[in-house]
C-alpha cells in the first residue's frame, strides 16, 4: 500500500505547485512568430496589445491577432501573432 501512496503524493504535490500566475508575473510559449501564454491580473489587456516590455515580441515587432480571455481572478489567457 505504501508503494502506491508515495506516488500519488508526489503526483498530487506537482499537480498543486501548477497554479495561476502571481497578479505580476507572465509565461510565454513561442513558436515562430506565434505566442501564447498567461498573465496575472496586472497584466492589462493593453499591456498586451502594446507589447509592454517587450513581453510577447522582440522590439522590432507588433503584437497582431491577439486574443485574451480572463478568469474570473482576472488571469489571462492570450494568443497572438509578432508581426514586423
Amino acid at each position: 500500500m505504501k508503494k502506491v501512496i508515495i506516488p500519488l503524493m508526489a503526483v498530487g504535490f506537482v499537480a498543486a505547485c501548477g497554479g495561476a500566475p502571481s497578479n505580476n508575473q507572465m509565461t510565454v510559449d513561442r513558436d515562430g512568430a506565434n505566442f501564447s501564454g498567461t498573465a496575472g491580473s496586472d497584466w492589462t489587456d493593453q499591456d498586451l496589445r502594446t507589447n509592454a516590455f517587450a513581453a510577447l515580441c522582440p522590439t522590432d515587432q507588433k503584437v497582431a491577432n491577439l486574443i485574451v480571455s480572463r478568469d474570473e481572478k482576472g488571469v489571462a489567457k492570450f494568443s497572438g501573432t509578432c508581426v514586423k
